[in-house]
């Protein structure tokens, strides 16, 4: 089985990618958009991180652990449950906290910042061991997590950023937090997410030949989707034929159901746009999609791009209305942040999970309609159950 250095080949395409801005051979170049080039060596760095994406970046699976501590109560606090990439880990955490011997409540944030404060305050009120943090943000509910480690509840992350992150400017909360970037940045949320952004931007650039006039659409509301937003305007700027421009949305817009039409006029506004990226897939689900396909109809080429490899994401990469997705193993992502508690209740260190991603477009989907992992990576979950020591 082969595995891939996520952290080498985004460092490697980064590199690449800040040379190219330098120049280069001017009779090798590619012409973008506005008369701008992008250099060879920026076009094969993205060609071979996006081949590399597309073979999958799985690594090796933890060896050891403690046994499992049974008997505790855990709240699974989700973004909302209607957002598959909260919602999916979450379930995962439950199945694995059934098989650790776990009592797990999972608590609907519905995207409302007030709901995540009640339902911290409510976990802690039960009685809760821990509370696992999926999709939510620290920087909103500081005072109701505060209140929680007071009253001695643990606080771990799943996909959740501390409140010590940029945009939050406060002083780190969580007890433990999932180990998502195996490199040298250790368990960094943040550097996993720009090398998502760099993984999304090489493949924008291999599949236009460096010719890409883009729409990134930002999420500046909420930390994880604006790191990912600033992160991809951050790659595609040092692509010398790129064009790009941000379109800002809100959580607001897309529960108010104003995607479709913030789209369609932004691909208005820009005429000459030929590619959508999105901070997530779930995006697309809730009107972005639609917008595409819709001026689409007047017969212009547009790629849509996204990122989390959800059902919906496969469904709409095969009915050819999404164009690329970077796959996260969101089950498998629930069962090691169940592996990383129980670590935390033994008062063990965490370890790399060995997840990584997966791209996907029409040519490579998953053999089901959900990406949780490569398909010639061992069982998971019968890896963690050796670990812990029950039985299926």
């Amino acid at each position: 089985m082969k595995f891939f250095s996520k952290a080498a080949m985004a460092a490697a395409f980064g590199t690449v990618l800040l040379a190219g801005c330098a120049g280069g051979n001017a009779s090798n170049t590619t012409t973008g958009a506005g008369g701008a080039t992008t250099s060879p060596q920026v076009l094969a760095a993205a060609k071979k991180l996006t081949e590399e994406n597309f073979a999958g970046t799985d690594r090796e699976l933890p060896k050891d652990g403690p046994k499992a501590v049974p008997g505790k109560t855990v709240w699974a606090l989700v973004c909302s449950t209607a957002a598959t990439g909260c919602m999916l880990p979450a379930k995962g955490f439950e199945e694995a906290g059934k098989e650790l011997g776990w009592n797990v409540k999972i608590a609907d944030g519905k995207l409302d910042p007030s709901v995540y404060n009640s339902q911290i305050r409510s976990a802690v009120a039960a009685g809760a061991d821990a509370i696992a943090l999926f999709g939510t943000e620290c920087a909103s509910t500081e005072s109701a997590l505060k209140a929680a480690k007071a009253a001695g509840v643990l606080l771990y992350a799943a996909n959740a950023v501390d409140c010590d992150d940029k945009f939050a400017g406060g002083t780190a909360l969580y007890d433990g937090k999932i180990v998502w970037d195996a490199g040298e940045n250790g368990d960094d949320y943040e550097a996993f997410l720009r090398k998502i952004s760099e993984s999304l931007v090489a493949w924008v650039i291999a599949k236009t030949e460096g010719k890409a006039n883009v729409l990134v659409m930002v999420e500046d509301d909420t930390a994880t989707t604006r790191h990912i937003g600033e992160d991809e305007v951050a790659a595609l700027a040092k692509c010398g034929g790129c064009v790009v421009n941000t379109v800002p949305f809100t959580a607001a817009d897309l529960l108010g159901g104003k995607m479709q039409a913030k789209t369609s006029a932004a691909l208005q506004k820009y005429p000459d746009a030929n590619v959508v990226m999105v901070p997530t897939d779930a995006t697309n689900l809730v009107g972005v999609a639609a917008g595409v396909q819709q001026v689409r109809a007047q017969g212009r080429e547009i790629l849509l791009v996204g990122q989390e490899g959800v059902p919906g994401a496969v469904a709409l990469i095969r009915k050819g209305e999404q164009s690329f997705a970077l796959g996260r193993p969101w089950p498998w992502a629930g069962w090691a942040s169940a592996d990383g508690l129980n670590r935390l209740f033994a008062g063990e260190k965490q370890v790399d999970p060995g997840f990584g991603f997966g791209a996907m477009d029409a040519d490579h989907l998953p053999p089901a309609d959900l990406y949780d992992g490569n398909p010639d990576t061992p069982s998971y979950k019968e890896n963690y159950r050796r670990i812990w020591g029950v039985k299926s």
